[in-house]
Formats: structure tokens, sequence, C-alpha cells
């Protein structure tokens, strides 16, 4: 019993939730997260957000089913692949997240909201399942679209709040995103080699480590250099600079601690591939847990000390 709870656990991909906490970008950049009366619409829409994931791991996991019994990884931990779970097993799994979503959709998340909401989720779907079909089968277009998927989660956190849609966050967040799966693709190569890759994916058979590495310095540097224009630009009004409190400039030192994080991932990539072919792993990365925590702390001071200060009535 307990083996098959895992083996429907690793079919749902829960390891994979984490990016489904895109759902509160939003809130926090919106300088709404201790509005306490957003937050369980928020941890909802996560829930919901990590079934519309699940189905599109379910889904990839039957249509790739023989192609994962070839790789030398996927075979031993894909619960399909492996022989742990039924076809039909993963088909009921299917339909009672769907429905799921559905009744949430209508009955527990507010109108006109949930229109919003349930959009979005049904695009995220969308593209994950062209992925799955056919999108996957062409060079450039396949890591593009895994990429707006994470937009699309981030936007629908917006939605569920009716927080204003910056582009800085649509833009940051897809080069966030792109950036992970140009890592994941080379990873990929490093484990399988470039001459059997286009086994697993014929797709890989347009992609190298040096086009790759390309793509790296072009994504990371515009993923700076757009981080640093937001910090400075975007998250405060420009006309307003000379009335910045000093708490507020506070956030303007994450910026080369962004850099660092950006240089650490890359380092491991080289040194760790294991951690770029799943991204989860990079919990457990004393360097990058600890610059990821001193950044958010240092923004959460720079955009709610003035609400906290109001929350404790010391304004």
């Amino acid at each position: 019993m307990a083996g098959k709870l895992r083996a429907i656990l690793r079919l749902l991909r829960v390891k994979q939730y984490y990016k489904n906490i895109l759902i509160f970008v939003g809130a926090f950049f919106g300088r709404m997260l201790l509005d306490f009366s957003l937050w369980f619409i928020l941890i909802f829409g996560f829930i919901l957000a990590c079934c519309a994931s699940s189905i599109n791991y379910v889904v990839n996991d039957l249509v790739d089913i023989e192609k994962d019994k070839a790789h030398p990884e996927k075979s031993k931990k894909r619960p399909l692949a492996s022989g742990d779970l039924s076809k039909s097993f993963a088909y009921l799994l299917l339909i009672a997240l769907i429905s799921f979503i559905a009744i949430s959709i209508i009955f527990i998340i507010p109108y006109p909201t949930n229109l919003n909401f349930g959009l979005m989720l049904l695009v995220i779907t969308i593209i994950g399942q062209s992925y799955n079909f056919f999108l996957k089968e062409y060079a450039f277009i396949d890591i593009i679209s895994l990429s707006v998927i994470y937009v699309i989660r981030a936007i629908a956190g917006c939605f569920l709040i009716q927080v204003y849609i910056s582009p800085w966050l649509i833009l940051a967040i897809f080069l966030v995103a792109l950036f992970l799966v140009i890592c994941k693709r080379t990873a990929d190569l490093e484990l399988i080699g470039e001459e059997n890759a286009s086994k697993h994916k014929k797709v890989y058979d347009q992609y190298s480590k040096k086009l790759l590495e390309d793509f790296h310095l072009l994504v990371s540097s515009s993923l700076f250099i757009t981080y640093s224009l937001y910090i400075i630009l975007g998250a405060f009004d420009v006309g307003a600079l000379e009335t910045w409190s000093y708490y507020q400039y506070l956030s303007v030192f994450t910026i080369p601690l962004a850099l660092y994080l950006i240089m650490r991932y890359m380092y491991l990539l080289k040194t760790k591939p294991e951690i770029a072919r799943s991204p989860v792993r990079i919990f457990l990365d004393k360097g990058m847990i600890t610059m990821g925590i001193i950044i958010v702390v240092i923004l959460f001071i720079s955009f709610y000390w003035e609400t906290m200060l109001g929350l404790f009535g010391l304004t």
C-alpha cells in the first residue's frame, strides 16, 4: 500500500509543486501579502494550480511511456514506465483531478475571479498538452512554451487577488523559467550524450552543448539586467526617488546577491548536472538556499516595512 502511494505521488509529481509558488509572486511584489483576508484564496488557488500541473504530468507520462522505458533514469523513476501503476489507473486519476478543479472553480472560487483564474488553468493545461503532443518536437519552441507556463502561473495568482499585472513580473519570470529549462536541456545532454539524445527526444538532434551554452549567456545576462532594472525602476515610482526611505533602498542591495544566485546555479550545472535535471534538488544546496533567504528577507523588509509598522500601531 505504501509503495503504491509513493508511486501515485511520483505520477502526480508532487515534488514539482514548488513551481506553483508563483501563484504568490503577484501578492508579494504587489505588497498585498500581509492582507490576511487573501490567504485562503491564494492557498486554494495554489492547490488547484498543483492539480492542473499534475494533469499535464500524468498525460505526459501516458504519452511518453515507451520513450521513458528507454531512458536510463525515467525507466526506473516513472511509475507508468516502471510498471508500478497501470495506464487505466492513470486515466481514473485524470478524471478525478479534472472533476476536482471544475467543482472548485464553480462553487468555491468567487465570481468573477473564478472565470479569469479558471481560464489561466485552462491555458496552462492547453499549453502543457500542446507540448506533450507536438510542441516538444520543435526546437526552441519547446523551451519557450515550457517557460510560458511559468508566466501563466504568476498571472493566475494576480487574477486571484485582482492585483496589477506588471510587465516586469512577466518578463522576469519568463527569463527565470527559460534559464532553468535551458539548464535542464544541457544536463540531459550531459547524461544521455549528444549522440544518443535524439533517441530519447527527436528534438535533441537540433541542440548541442555549445548552442545551449550560448543560450545560457544570452538568457542569464537578460535576466540579471531585467531584475536590476525592475528593482531600480519598476519597484517604485521613478518620479519619487527622492522620497525613498532608507528601507526602500535596501532592495537595491539584492542586485549583486541575485547575480550570485545566477553564477552559483551555472556553477552547479557544471559540477552537479543532476541538480539541473531536477531543480527541486537546489533546496539541498546551502549556498543557493542561504542567499535566496537573504534576498527574500531584504525584499520583504523593503516592501512591507511601513505595512508592518501599521499592523503594530507604530506609524
